[in-house]
């Protein structure tokens, strides 16, 4: 049973640079959400879940600079990085 595709893209492949600057406004969007969760938790001591970040951040550059479906997707992931985080230190 194969659990994992994997497609390798190299620079010389067409789709290259469409997905380099998904992948960077993708980086950006997390660490400006993860930012925004660490000054929180921080000044404020509460975690910000997903709904808020998408609320907060729908605005943003980095979040208009994805699809909806992909900026959403990576606040979901990040608020699960954060959830298993707090999981492992209890």
């Amino acid at each position: 049973m194969q659990l994992v595709e994997r497609h390798i893209i190299t620079k010389n492949h067409s789709f290259w640079s469409s997905l380099d600057q998904v992948c960077f406004a993708s980086k950006n969007l997390y660490n400006k959400a993860n930012y925004n969760i660490r000054q929180s938790l921080v000044f404020c001591g509460e975690f910000s879940n997903y709904n808020l970040l998408d609320k907060v951040l729908k605005s943003t550059p980095e979040y208009r600079a994805l699809p909806a479906k992909v900026a959403q997707q990576t606040l979901r992931n990040l608020e699960q990085n954060w959830s298993s985080f707090f999981a492992g230190i209890k």
